[in-house]
């Protein structure tokens, strides 16, 4: 089922977040993270789902609206995250995030769960796994 697995794949790059925010001390990224993208990728994310039982036509419109406005804001941070760039694949990474997002905003508009599904599922979800499997050191254990 589609929704368990983006939500799984939300809850883990929400704890990525929540990772970079203790061992990662860069507050305006931090901020673009934790009040943009992050609900960003979630409302876009919502819109590839299998819809909820009993979702109404307007609910259903209402969901496709907030998929939509979460691909424009991730356009936006993604170029904005361009700003703050490092050493590495950071500017790959937000340049995937932010042109996934142009397609995803396409597939929204269009209401084509199946078209979100895959662009949420491919260059968005990899422009976030990657930048945080890169960027967030792994916490490390106390002895």
């Amino acid at each position: 089922m589609r929704v368990r697995g983006m939500l799984i794949g939300a809850l883990a790059l929400a704890a990525g977040a929540a990772a970079a925010q203790v061992a990662n001390h860069d507050l305006p990224v931090q901020a673009i993270m934790a009040t943009a993208v992050n609900p960003a990728a979630l409302a876009f994310w919502a819109g590839g789902n299998d819809p909820p039982e009993g979702e109404t036509p307007a609910q259903a419109d209402a969901r496709w609206a907030a998929a939509v406005q979460g691909a424009q804001t991730l356009q936006v941070k993604g170029r904005e995250l361009l700003q703050h760039s490092r050493p590495g694949r950071w500017d790959e990474f937000a340049r995937m995030l932010a042109e996934g997002a142009v397609a995803g905003e396409a597939a929204a508009r269009a209401k084509d769960a199946e078209k979100a599904f895959e662009i949420g599922g491919g260059p968005i979800y990899d422009a976030c796994n990657g930048c945080h499997k890169t960027y967030i050191p792994t916490p490390t254990r106390l002895p």
